[in-house]
């Protein structure tokens, strides 16, 4: 028998859980006393992070594969390419501009160019929506801009190049349009703020299997959000098994008590593969969670109930889930969403939420954006 056991029989629970109460103190007392001076100093946080707290090395560790996938994704054969969905973003922005420049885009059409000859030759001729979307935009980008600059003159020569099957006819191309704005929207602010009301965090559901066709179309609702760049580099995981969705979900913090009786749920990834540089890596959460939002607003007008569920990026949670949803080293999980159909007898928090007036504020701002006083 170990001391520690010893003493946890001899010495009285009380004394016991007053020594628990002065280790926490003393560890929150240490730590920080090194966060203050992390704060102050950024090698301090460096030298912090990298010797003293290991707490951020699963994402450092992703972001770097992510880079080195990046590289590799964008040298062999794939039906996506991020960077051919990020630049056809950037000349389609570069395209609506007002006034529109004769020339843009000349620091990066090349590399456009290349990206999507690569894209078609791997393609086999078989066109995709995103290989349908490219070459629109960079037929109206070269009839739009001034095609003898070098830069330009030289990628509008290897694009004419590239050998291409013919296309199924469109209703529409896929290019920047003007919206429809001669009706009101569809969705009254009274009715979207009724569904928001509506959507609450269920956990309690029926024992009732969930239709795939609906989730489908939730997931195609979840593809309408905006995304940086258009690059969406995000992946639903759907379990609707529901022995299956019960055992994911219970890997989850926050989710005793309930995880047993859900029949279905998403473990919503981001793929850091997305982007070759540090900056971007936190784009995953952004982008994921909006479609996420989308998609569980999608859920509710078709009568289905959903719960957001937080994940956190600790041991042993991270080992166990990768070892329940296979995942690649640059992928991260960034919550998950139980979901089915909602038990009528089951109730929901009431969720106090903040006011306006308390999340937001108007035209504060700093030195940088003082006017000039008359």
């Amino acid at each position: 028998m170990s001391v520690i056991r010893l003493a946890a029989q001899v010495i009285p629970s009380a004394q016991r859980e007053a020594i628990r109460t002065g280790i926490r103190r003393t560890q929150r007392s240490i730590r920080g006393f090194f966060l203050r001076f992390v704060v102050r100093n950024r090698f301090a946080a460096a030298a912090y992070y990298a010797l003293g707290n290991h707490q951020l090395l699963r994402e450092a560790r992703a972001v770097a594969a992510g880079q080195l996938r990046y590289e590799a994704d964008h040298r062999g054969a794939s039906g996506s390419y991020y960077l051919l969905r990020r630049n056809i973003h950037r000349l389609e922005k570069g395209l609506i501009m007002r006034p529109r420049r004769p020339v843009f885009a000349a620091d990066f059409i090349e590399e456009t160019v290349q990206i999507f000859a690569h894209a078609m030759h791997v393609s086999g001729g078989e066109w995709n929506s995103e290989l349908v979307w490219a070459e629109d935009v960079l037929s109206d980008y070269f009839d739009a801009v001034d095609v003898t600059v070098v830069k330009i003159a030289s990628a509008y020569g290897r694009y004419l190049a590239i050998e291409k099957t013919t296309r199924a006819p469109v209703l529409q191309r896929a290019v920047p349009y003007k919206r429809d704005l001669s009706s009101p929207p569809p969705v009254s602010f009274e009715d979207f703020m009724a569904l928001s009301r509506r959507r609450r965090s269920v956990r309690w559901y029926e024992n009732r299997r969930v239709d795939r066709a609906a989730v489908s179309r939730a997931l195609e609702a979840a593809a309408q959000s905006p995304s940086a760049c258009n690059r969406q580099p995000f992946h639903f995981r759907i379990f609707d098994e529901p022995e299956m969705a019960q055992r994911v979900t219970a890997i989850a913090m926050g989710t005793k008590g309930f995880s047993q009786q859900v029949p279905a749920v998403a473990v919503v990834i981001g793929q850091l593969r997305a982007y070759p540089f540090e900056r971007d890596r936190h784009i995953i959460y952004i982008d994921a969670s909006l479609a996420a939002m989308s998609f569980m607003f999608a859920l509710e007008t078709m009568g289905l109930a959903s719960c957001p569920i937080n994940w956190p990026d600790q041991e042993p949670h991270e080992t166990r889930i990768r070892e329940a949803v296979p995942m690649d080293e640059d992928e991260r999980v960034v919550m998950l969403i139980a979901f089915g159909w909602p038990d009528p007898a089951g109730k929901v928090p009431f969720s106090s939420k903040r006011s306006v007036t308390d999340m937001a504020v108007f035209n504060q701002h700093g030195r940088l954006l003082e006017l000039p006083r008359d």
